[in-house]
């Protein structure tokens, strides 16, 4: 890798990593926990991208690393012994695409239909059925009190239920949010990793912004919230639909892959584009004060 491109992607780590640090370290999650974090993933992109051998050549993994084989050794046993992590958190949301988007359980113009509990017939839209099509083996009656507590379904006087939100927003800190900032933060990285490596012009993916100039007051930037909240939401719906159509049309056919579309509604923080170097100078700690401690 040539220095100034090695250089530059050192910077970018910087100040992608910023608001991650900031709020690992608000959760308690030292510098140590980071670091071998840090060393499962190093070890398993240079086996999975960069060794190709039967047998895992542990020597070579700790020079692409620049981890010791003590250290990859460890990585590797410890991954070994390590439970399945499980990834059940997304199945609310799963269980609501599925409402708004199935034709079981949608009606005219793609509205969704409302639901009882259990189907009196074999084999009817039922909240039972749409959550063991969509969740797996979530049991329904507490994925149904989840989504009536945080307001994406209600009961109705006929006792059955009506989605009224198409996205399920989770609580503060849950598993569902936390487990959205690794898979969010993984979409966005692979689309501009990817570009970043894009072996000609008009290749790569989708990956553009629109930003002001000048700035919003902050009166603005809630107003904006509150609009692309609305906008946002309609066009990513629409998505979907497209997106169940086309699921639908390349059912059976080889390498199929998941894939989709990110919008994130950012505000600068200009504290995060300043660096180390500035702030120990805002301290008053330059090169003179250094030397005289």
């Amino acid at each position: 890798m040539g220095q100034n491109v090695k250089e530059h992607l050192r910077l970018a780590l910087g100040m992608m990593l910023k608001p991650l640090v900031r709020l690992l370290i608000s959760q308690g999650v030292s510098h140590g926990d980071f670091s071998e974090v840090a060393k499962d993933v190093y070890v398993e992109m240079a086996i999975r991208h960069f060794d190709d051998t039967a047998k895992l050549n542990q020597s070579r993994i700790a020079i692409l690393t620049g981890l010791t084989r003590k250290e990859v050794k460890n990585v590797i046993d410890r991954a070994i012994g390590a439970e399945p992590h499980s990834k059940n958190y997304s199945r609310p949301s799963r269980v609501l695409a599925g409402w708004h988007s199935d034709p079981k359980y949608t009606g005219p113009y793609g509205v969704p239909l409302e639901i009882p509990y259990e189907s009196s017939g074999a084999g009817g839209p039922s909240i039972v059925e749409l959550v063991r099509t969509y969740s797996g083996d979530m049991a329904p009656r507490p994925m149904l009190k989840e989504l009536v507590r945080v307001g994406a379904v209600v009961e109705l006087e006929n006792k059955t239920f009506k989605a009224v939100r198409r996205d399920f927003e989770a609580e503060a800190l849950s598993p569902e949010l936390v487990e959205r900032l690794g898979k969010v933060g993984q979409y966005f990285f692979s689309t501009a990793a990817a570009n970043i490596e894009k072996k000609e012009q008009g290749s790569g993916y989708f990956d553009r912004r629109v930003y002001t100039d000048q700035g919003l007051a902050p009166e603005s930037i809630i107003a904006f919230n509150s609009y692309i909240k609305i906008r946002g939401q309609e066009f990513l719906e629409e998505l979907d639909n497209w997106f169940v159509a086309m699921e639908k049309n390349d059912k059976g056919k080889p390498d199929r892959k998941n894939t989709g579309i990110c919008m994130v509604h950012y505000v600068v923080n200009e504290l995060d584009e300043k660096d180390l170097r500035d702030l120990l100078v805002e301290r008053g700690l330059d090169k003179s004060s250094r030397s005289e401690s």
